[in-house]
């Protein structure tokens, strides 16, 4: 575990528009391969039921961690919401209720059993208390903030990001309606990137073509839409894909693909001034 005198950093990934950025599918990339080429110590932080049950079902094969007699009984945010209102959970502690994804590496926070509306009710309040103790135990905090209409809890999320990922159609009618969104969530400077997922190379709607039709001059990444990649993630298999796919030659056909979801992981990292020797940089390749 980090020492308390080191704080984390929080990102959140994002999208103003339901279905057609593949937000998730973009975060669970972004952390699995950040966990497999970084040497950070790296949470995915689940919270709302309806948004963690796509990201653990990326991980685990039919919640076969279930069965699994070393998980904890009480491991996820519910468990860590009780502890943190009754004054007892300190930052060493945060580890008994998370899940290992990639030892010493990645770990999960399993999102609430409870619906949304009444895990939202209940944890309103500790928000704040609940992502400042996270990002004291561990150097990254990588968190889904869902799609679409703003809730309440949303808001609550972005404006604790310390980096906000925007993931976006490439889609120029759904753009010009939600760039008026995106901009009201990066007024104070706020540092963000642009994330394109289900990236069509072949459109002639480009990355460059898009910065330059919507006058945006902040970094863009295009993730490619990926079939396997996304069969993966139906099964349990996210982390082995990566792992599989790491080293696959130029003109391979998932190359494209691991280029620019690294491509992404390293400028999560420069973001939080991770990329230094020793601490949180990329690994040699022939660990």
């Amino acid at each position: 575990m980090k020492g308390d005198e080191a704080i984390g950093f929080t990102v959140v990934f994002w999208s103003p528009i339901s279905g057609q950025a593949g937000t998730t599918s973009n975060l669970i990339a972004a952390a699995a391969l950040l966990g497999l080429e970084y040497s950070s110590r790296l949470l995915l932080l689940g919270h709302l039921q309806s948004e963690y049950a796509a990201i653990e079902r990326s991980f685990y094969p039919r919640r076969t961690w279930m069965s699994k007699a070393d998980a904890p009984p009480d491991a996820g945010i519910d468990a860590l919401l009780r502890l943190l209102q009754n004054r007892k959970l300190e930052p060493n502690r945060l580890r008994n209720y998370t899940l290992p994804l990639l030892a010493d590496r990645l770990d999960i926070l399993p999102g609430s059993n409870k619906p949304d509306a009444s895990f939202v009710s209940a944890a309103q309040d500790w928000l704040t208390p609940l992502l400042e103790l996270t990002r004291r135990a561990y150097d990254l905090v990588l968190l889904d903030g869902g799609s679409g209409k703003l809730s309440a809890w949303t808001e609550g999320l972005l404006r604790q990001a310390d980096l906000l990922v925007v993931c976006l159609p490439q889609n120029a009618l759904k753009l010009e309606q939600v760039f008026p969104l995106v901009e009201a969530q990066l007024q104070s400077n706020r540092k963000h990137l642009l994330v394109f997922g289900q990236y069509d190379p072949r459109s002639a709607l480009t990355v460059q073509n898009i910065k330059r039709q919507f006058h945006r001059r902040e970094p863009a990444h295009p993730i490619v839409h990926n079939t396997g990649w996304l069969d993966a993630t139906q099964q349990g298999e996210a982390v082995r894909f990566l792992f599989r796919n790491r080293q696959v030659p130029r003109g391979h056909e998932n190359d494209p693909f691991m280029q620019q979801v690294r491509a992404l992981a390293q400028a999560i990292i420069n973001n939080a001034g991770l990329n230094k020797p020793l601490f949180g940089g990329k690994e040699d390749d022939d660990r």
